[in-house]
């Protein structure tokens, strides 16, 4: 069997070509991005050998001047996909500057970055309009679980990008693929030891970073990064190999933030009633990947592998703000983002936060040929994750009795105090800290362990077989979560006077204090004069503690057909999920424990359909139905329970019985492919039955008389989405003269439309225009130039307008992300063979993230802005 080919069905999810033969490349750039986890590849058929276009052993002489590339083009991954999907390569990643797993999935096509908390860097993602909630992913087969507090959203922001071999986002997924996929599927590609070739490689990476905004207010740590990984391959036919590697990031730089904490509408205008916030936000954040595994096969029969990862991201961000609180009422004077206020309060405060998140996963599986045409594939996974969060927030120093004007237009607001309310809050003596409100160290920790195993039968379902094929298997995967929220008040008794004045930090040096903008409190001393003095309570938090033991068994099986130029995929996945969950009730003031168990079964039908008219054109079509689980918070906590001065008895918490989100998509999509690139336009629709909201319930007796009133979570609305994709990929513009061959573009655009029918507490209803975190249009252009040892690249990425997801009971309050736009850039120079040094700029245009709310919704709630960063490094590969 030819070198780097081993077993992989044609009609597995799981793109992935394994050391098939490619570009002659002088460097593996492909290994630049071995990641995460060696853990489970993809399960496979041999081809014949007439088959393969990889080179035979006789090809290894090729190796002493070049080595063969791991990664076919995204061309040829979107090609031969059985469904639709959109691919990067560690080729496209390492061009561009992009440090986390968030930051390079939105260059695909309809995937948008979510900001986390209180950052202005990507958390998780967005896939054509549905946020990570919606969504699925995995590495190398292995199912990913790092969820955040109470959803099921994957955060990708721990991944750093040079783990990165591949990514594919599927955006129909078929019915072996996890269902919780409404938006999309994310599988990620890693290294393996025989890729490439069995010669031994190492690769070294180290670069230093700088920010715009940095050394504020306290200084911060240097940024830099660097990865490690080294592959080899032993015994007597080199039928063993190893991976090894490893990868430390830490970043540090400050986020500017401008908050408007809420609005009134007085006479056609919004009108400031809160806080007209300025912030400093400092990150510090540090990510640490160590991997391993071991493999064997013996070509033509089997390959297995034992695999080992572990991930620790660590984030303390330190948010500063400062500014007067207006109440609409003493506002005179008021125009479009512009007025005159009295009775204004200045205020100042922090936030600390801290958040751990650790990953450890250990892999395994085995491929096993049990005839020329069929195979047995078996994987089991376990991933035990931790995600730590701590909140300190203070109370408030305040200064009272204010006058003067505010400008909130534009994402910096202004305010200009008249003269004596100027003086007055230039002393930081006249600045007192509340009494009677608490301050609050919430801790909020969560431990997740997660079992899968997962085993399929593949008969005829290798690449180029013709006729018939069939794919069945099963999979179990068992949740077991323990959430347990802490919160500790520090309320400083009334009469007791602390003053600004007393607890500046000193550290950052004079400091000017004016009434808008932060005000850098010394934060240790504060927490230990509250710790040692304030009035000490403590929420045990009952009816949000819960202990979750999850279950999901489900087994699918698909018909497949495939002829000259026609193939049809046909089948399904029964899905039955399972749960017991304890948690509290507290019932008039008493915590009662309580044990909840549901189950809901789902049948998921599935069908996708390709045809090739002629020679580079493919057309799609397909139908497929998925879910999405509830929200651990909406099912798993406990009920509030007392009595109303009615005598009326009133419950107000989670849902246990809720059944989970149910989608029915339709995807069109036509593509042409020619050399080195690709053409495709594709349409969808998506139709959500079962969206959940809280609402309130009355139940009466036979007589009519009121006797319940409860308050909980219903699957009690509708959805829809339709969209329309774009893309355009042109490797080389070969037909240039000159130096315009070495020019290559590759360029994507989406135009989402959502509706989202909302449902309030009491039943009533309204629409929306957009789902949570939907843009109405998403867009990327990178223009690249590679000339010999040279090479640059720019990217231009856009997004449209975005619903936040918050919103109120008129379209006054809802809350957007306006238009946002970006420019990246990249160059690099090979200075030997083996060495490469680069330099790379991110955010060039210094952009910020503008939320808008509002009559006409375009006052700035929320501008946050981190300005550019720029990246020096090397890269060398032996």
């Amino acid at each position: 069997m030819p070198e780097g080919v081993w077993f992989e069905p044609r009609g597995d999810r799981r793109i992935v070509d394994h050391g098939i033969a490619g570009e002659q490349t002088m460097t593996i750039k492909y290994l630049a991005g071995f990641g995460l986890i060696a853990a489970m590849t993809t399960p496979a058929f041999a081809q014949q050998a007439s088959q393969n276009t990889a080179s035979s052993a006789d090809d290894e002489s090729i190796v002493v001047t070049g080595h063969r590339s791991i990664s076919k083009s995204p061309s040829e991954l979107k090609r031969d996909a059985p469904q639709i999907v959109d691919s990067l390569t560690q080729t496209q990643i390492e061009t561009l500057p992009d440090r986390s797993l968030s930051d390079v999935v939105e260059r695909i096509a309809g995937v948008n970055a979510v900001r986390g908390f209180g950052s202005s860097q990507g958390r998780t993602v967005t896939v054509r309009g549905f946020d990570a909630r919606y969504n699925s992913m995995e590495v190398d087969g292995n199912l990913i679980w790092n969820s955040s507090r109470n959803n099921r959203g994957t955060q990708l922001d721990v991944f750093p990008s040079a783990v990165v071999s591949q990514i594919d986002v599927f955006k129909t997924v078929t019915p072996e693929i996890d269902p919780n996929s409404i938006g999309a599927h994310l599988s990620l590609r890693t290294l393996r030891a025989f890729d490439g070739g069995t010669q031994a490689f190492t690769k070294v990476t180290a670069a230093y970073g700088l920010w715009d905004q940095r050394d504020l207010p306290a200084g911060s740590r240097p940024t830099f990064r660097g990865d490690f990984v080294h592959k080899f391959t032993f015994g007597p036919e080199h039928q063993f190999g190893i991976v090894v590697g490893a990868e430390y990031q830490q970043l540090a730089w400050y986020d500017r933030d401008n908050e408007n904490t809420a609005f009134s509408q007085i006479n056609g205008v919004d009108v400031p009633n809160g806080n007209v916030f300025r912030g400093i936000f400092q990150q510090d954040q540090k990510r640490t990947a160590l991997f391993a595994k071991v493999e064997t096969r013996s070509p033509d029969k089997y390959y297995g592998f034992l695999s080992a990862s572990y991930f620790n991201d660590s984030l303390f961000d330190t948010f500063n703000r400062g500014g007067p609180l207006l109440s609409a009422t003493s506002v005179t004077g008021a125009g479009v983002g512009t007025g005159n206020f009295t009775r204004g309060t200045a205020e100042t405060f922090f936030v600390e936060y801290r958040l751990r998140r650790q990953t450890l996963l250990i892999g395994s599986g085995l491929d096993f040929r049990v005839a020329d045409n069929a195979a047995l594939n078996f994987r089991a996974g376990y991933t035990r994750y931790s995600n730590d969060e701590s909140l300190w927030t203070s109370a408030r120093f305040r200064a009272a009795n204010l006058s003067g004007s505010y400008n909130v237009n534009g994402p910096v607001s202004s305010v200009n105090y008249d003269g004596a309310s100027a003086a007055l809050v230039a002393d930081p003596a006249n600045w007192i800290y509340q009494t009677g409100t608490a301050a609050a160290n919430q801790q909020i920790p969560h431990r997740d362990n997660v079992f899968n195993v997962n085993s399929d039968f593949n008969w005829n379902g290798q690449p180029g077989a013709r006729g018939f094929g069939l794919i069945v298997g099963g999979s179990w995967r068992r949740l077991d979560r323990n959430f347990d929220q802490t919160i500790f008040n520090y309320t400083v008794p009334n009469g007791t006077v602390l003053r600004l004045s007393q607890y500046l930090d000193q550290s950052v040096g004079t400091q000017t204090v004016a009434g808008l903008g932060p005000v850098f409190i010394n934060r240790p001393g504060l927490i230990n004069y509250l710790v040692a003095n304030a009035t000490a309570t403590t929420n045990l938090s009952p009816t949000v503690d819960y202990l979750l033991t999850e279950d999901a068994a489900a087994g699918h099986g698909s018909l497949l057909f495939r002829g000259k130029r026609f193939e049809l995929r046909a089948g399904f996945r029964v899905e039955k999920t399972s749960f017991v969950d304890t948690t509290g009730n507290v019932i008039s003031g008493v915590n009662l424990p309580d044990i909840r168990r549901f189950s809901y079964t789902n049948f998921l039908p599935n069908v996708q359909a390709a045809y090739e008219p002629v020679a580079g054109v493919k057309l799609r079509a397909a139908f497929t139905r998925t879910i999405a689980r509830p929200d651990f918070a909406d099912f798993a906590n406990g009920l509030t329970t007392s009595v109303n001065t009615q005598g009326v008895r009133v419950e107000s918490g989670a849902n246990p019985f809720l059944l989970p989100r149910i989608a029915d998509g339709y995807d069109l999509s036509a593509e042409y492919y020619f050399r080195g690139g690709y053409l495709s336009l594709g349409l969808f629709k998506k139709n959500l039955r079962n969206e959940t909201f809280r609402q309130v319930t009355n139940f009466t007796d036979t007589a009519g008389n009121l006797t319940l009133i409860r308050t909980v979570v219903l699957n009690s609305s509708v959805s829809d989405l339709r969209g329309i994709e774009a893309n355009v990929v042109i490797d080389r513009f070969e037909g240039l003269p000159g130096f315009l061959a070495n020019f290559g573009v590759n360029a994507n655009a989406t135009v989402l439309d959502g509706r989202w029918n909302v449902v309030f507490t009491d039943g009533s209803r309204r629409t929306i225009n957009g789902l949570r975190n939907q843009p109405k249009w998403l867009g990327n252009l990178i223009v690249t130039y590679n000339q010999g040892p040279f090479s640059a690249n720019v990217a231009w990425r856009l997004q449209g307008r975005t619903f936040t997801g918050t919103f109120g009971a008129t379209a006054a309050a809802d809350i957007y992300t306006n238009d946002y736009n970006r420019l990246d850039a990249q160059i690099g120079y090979k200075i030997t063979p083996n060495i490469k040094l680069f330099a790379e700029a991110r955010n060039l245009t210094k952009t910020f993230f503008i939320e808008q709310i509002g009559i006409n919704a375009d006052s700035t709630n929320t501008a946050i802005n981190s300005g550019a960063t720029y990246w020096i490094g090397a890269q060398a590969k032996f």
